[in-house]
């Protein structure tokens, strides 16, 4: 079978990968010196209206060196202020240039995991928190007429809606395959050689790139319980809504954040919920705890916990030990050994980030990282100044899989600008700024 190649590969479809597309397809930032950003960071916009080049030029290796990361420096740029106000507090203007001969592959529709969330799911930052800074939502609004607080929490379709309009609006969809699930990532003479795998037809193809940029997320392969009867056809690792579960009775395994939202959601639909967690009531109480304030599904939660509603029965520092074809769930619990008959099994126990995919090449160093959030990912290892992983070279890690890139959401598509910088550069697309700090 012959390879395909291109110059790059990005492997995911999510807010990491989906903006180096656009960026890597010729929509270059420069610098643009709004009154908000120079009110707060007066010396760095001094800095930076000295270029009247793309910022991908910039010096990262020496802003490193200065204390300044890449992440953190476009984040700001984007927003310099958490707060939205108007379009013109953007400190970046995007114009369009050459593009490089870059393609991405995602195993589902642009948008990433935001395609499997929820029906009616709020998502947990304001909804200008997950825009691109190329493409600012409340512009995203104004132009399909919609009517948009982007300061509030987003709805999961409004959102999704934003990220599937994106490669059309930039031109970059001949670029972007979905429905293929790369299976493998090997070296090559021309560096890398990727096999995948259409979802739907099951036909197998073959790419080779010279640069190939990992945003794969940190639920690449979903968590297993690890006990019999996991497959059977009643258990699922999807929720989108209660409709989906006809029935009475429905256990939720998890304790995280999905979790919490659909026993919360079954609960308000009349259902009987069996919420099973390993974790003891203080952790999950620390959970709500930091967001029944913020988030309106957490102060029902609280609500319906501190009413002792008699259909959640939350089952602390419990096990599933087997689920029988009949609905019967056996549980270990603080009690002793349990069974609970149900119409319905959701897993909601997240996923890991998946390096298998990767073979043949050097081990990648890995940091676990994790918040107060339940969220947990291994974190590869990189260089600070361009996210290519340290152990591999022409390997981008992009999006939360890279350590030091924070796991909170104004950040995930931090990484975007200084890949696209480092391939540009060693393209010879571009040369490096002087460095002037």
């Amino acid at each position: 079978m012959s390879a395909e190649h291109h110059t790059v590969i990005i492997v995911g479809g999510g807010p990491a990968g989906l903006p180096l597309a656009v960026v890597l397809g010729g929509w270059h930032p420069f610098f643009r010196n709004s009154r908000m950003f120079a009110a707060r960071y007066a010396p760095l916009a001094g800095y930076l209206q000295q270029f009247d080049r793309t910022l991908l030029g910039l010096d990262m290796r020496h802003l490193v060196q200065s204390g300044i990361k890449p992440v953190d420096l476009f984040r700001t740029l984007h927003h310099p202020r958490q707060l939205f106000e108007e379009l013109d507090q953007v400190a970046m203007d995007f114009r369009c240039g050459e593009p490089l001969d870059a393609l991405l592959i995602s195993r589902e529709p642009v948008g990433g995991l935001w395609n499997r969330a929820p029906q009616n799911l709020l998502t947990l930052s304001p909804g200008q928190w997950m825009e691109f800074a190329f493409y600012p939502l409340a512009q995203h609004a104004a132009e399909i007429g919609h009517s948009l607080d982007v300061n509030a929490l987003i709805l999961k379709t409004d959102l999704i809606e934003y990220y599937h309009r994106v490669p059309e609006r930039f031109g970059v969809a001949e670029r972007i395959r979905t429905f293929e699930e790369v299976e493998r990532i090997e070296p090559h003479v021309r560096g890398f050689q990727l096999t995948s795998r259409h979802v739907q037809t099951g036909t197998e193809q073959r790419y080779t790139c010279k640069y190939l940029v990992l945003a794969t997320g940190q639920r690449g392969r979903l968590r297993s319980l690890g006990v019999e009867g996991e497959d059977w056809p009643f258990v699922t690792s999807h929720y989108d809504k209660p409709a989906d579960f006809p029935g009475e009775r429905v256990m939720v395994v998890g304790g995280g954040r999905s979790g919490d939202w659909a026993a919360t959601e079954l609960h308000d639909a009349g259902k009987q919920v069996y919420y099973a967690m390993r974790q003891g009531p203080a952790v999950h109480w620390r959970l709500i705890g930091y967001s029944r304030h913020g988030l309106p599904y957490y102060q029902r939660m609280a609500a319906i916990l501190e009413s002792r509603s008699p259909r959640l029965n939350t089952l602390y520092h419990t096990h599933v030990t087997q689920i029988a074809e009949d609905g019967r769930v056996g549980l270990q619990t603080p009690e002793g050994d349990q069974v609970v008959e149900v119409d319905h099994v959701i897993k909601e126990i997240g996923g890991t980030a998946d390096y298998s995919i990767l073979q043949g090449l050097a081990p990648l160093t890995l940091t676990p990282m994790r918040d107060n959030y339940r969220f947990q990912v291994d974190q590869v290892q990189i260089h600070a100044h361009n996210y290519e992983s340290i152990d591999v070279p022409n390997l981008y890690i992009g999006g939360y899989l890279a350590a030091g890139i924070g796991l909170v959401v104004i950040a995930m598509h931090g990484t975007t600008y200084a890949i696209a910088g480092d391939i540009l550069q060693k393209e010879g697309r571009l040369s490096p700024s002087p460095s002037l700090v």
